[in-house]
């Protein structure tokens, strides 16, 4: 498919247009049989509706001829590299999931009737360059957290009885994951309408900026409502949600004094006034020509007491509170594309730095930043999402 994507974009010899490739992976040998995605709609209900959650919340969703990274999915990945895999367990029968063909990959035939299913998700760092160095097992655990969320979302909005749980017992790769799907009483937080929204880390040839205008607050009022009612089977929910704390840099939010803010469960608090973009691009790793922070509307800083979970919880605290992050970045990124907005998560801060510029607490850790702002400017992409809606859609 991208074969024939980057063939139909090249316009011949001697035209000055330039087709962004993707680098060689070291990508695993592909069995020569399968299930196609489609026959689980043949098994009943429940069957018509996991065979719709998977591509939603797994499959690539649109390329992009402009962007050097593709492709692009409903969760966002570094360098699109998606290091997350996943596998399918239905009873003791269990195939890997192939996203991009839409395939079951294995010799095990499905079952007559089907009425759950478990996502196992696997994380594989390797797949980023070595000089990420250990930065790429905790991008592999964050990842891994925005795909439980992805499969939450899409099952509740399919009707289904959707919950995550993180699985390692402190192991920083391997089996992290998983995501049960049921028939039974749904938690229904989020419709399609906001899980197809599509998600953008905005377009950026020249240096990522968000839009000068000052942003109408009841977009920042609705973004700030959506992030908050997510699943309660969501690794951002009560229980493991709790762990985190947020922080948000404010401005340029029409009727929002500028600030910080801290985000608590009956809404967000201001306890710094004035300009902060400033002091977090000074502890940023890029300079405003490459990301200009002072041109985000919002900030989002996750953050987390690391050491105190540590003590109570042992060395397995660190990985599922990665997860958790991952997970409540990415009910964040689904808010923000509903409300017409690029959510771009980094990790490129020096995190003393930027807690000190943040006012976090002693002994409270930068886990991961969201970028948040209205785009400058919107590209032609390929949309390679299904035509095709069910019945119950």
């Amino acid at each position: 498919r991208l074969a024939a994507l980057d063939a139909a974009y090249r316009h011949g010899p001697g035209k000055s247009v330039w087709v962004p490739t993707r680098p060689a992976l070291p990508l695993r040998p592909r069995p020569g049989t399968g299930v196609p995605l489609r026959r689980l709609a043949e098994r009943g209900d429940f069957g018509a509706r996991l065979a719709r959650v998977l591509p939603t919340a797994l499959a690539p969703r649109r390329w992009e001829p402009w962007n050097a990274n593709n492709d692009h999915r409903a969760y966002p990945s570094p360098r699109s590299s998606y290091l997350t895999e996943a596998t399918l367990h239905i009873g003791d029968r269990r195939w890997t999931l192939d996203p991009v063909r839409l395939i079951l990959e294995g010799d095990t035939p499905l079952p007559a009737a089907i009425a759950s299913a478990r996502v196992a998700l696997s994380t594989r760092p390797e797949l980023l360059p070595e000089g990420y160095g250990d930065l790429r097992d905790a991008l592999g655990l964050l990842e891994a957290g925005h795909v439980t969320s992805a499969l939450v979302e899409a099952g509740s909005a399919a009707g289904l009885d959707a919950a995550a749980r993180a699985v390692t017992e402190g192991a920083m790769r391997g089996t992290v994951a998983e995501v049960t799907l049921r028939s039974g009483v749904p938690d229904i937080a989020v419709g399609w309408a906001r899980v197809l929204a599509e998600r953008s880390g905005a377009l950026n040839p020249l240096g990522l900026s968000a839009d000068p205008r000052p942003l109408p607050g009841e977009l920042l009022h609705r973004l700030l409502r959506d992030a908050r009612c997510v699943p309660g089977g969501s690794l951002a929910g009560p229980s493991a949600g709790g762990r985190l704390r947020h922080r948000l840099a404010i401005g340029r939010v029409v009727g929002v004094p500028p600030g910080l803010y801290r985000l608590d469960h009956d809404g967000p608090h201001r306890y710094e006034d004035g300009p902060v973009a400033p002091r977090i691009q000074a502890a940023f790793r890029y300079g405003p020509a490459d990301i200009d922070l002072a041109s985000m509307n919002v900030v989002w800083v996750i953050t987390a007491d690391l050491a105190g979970q540590a003590r109570t919880g042992g060395a397995a605290e660190y990985p599922r509170t990665l997860l958790a992050a991952g997970a409540c970045a990415q009910h964040i990124c689904t808010a923000a594309a509903a409300a017409g907005l690029f959510c771009r998560p980094v990790r490129s801060y020096e995190e003393p730095a930027t807690e000190a510029a943040v006012r976090a607490d002693p002994g409270e850790d930068v886990l991961y930043m969201l970028l948040i702002g209205r785009p400058r400017a919107l590209d032609f992409c390929y949309d390679l999402t299904s035509l095709e809606e069910p019945a119950w859609a």
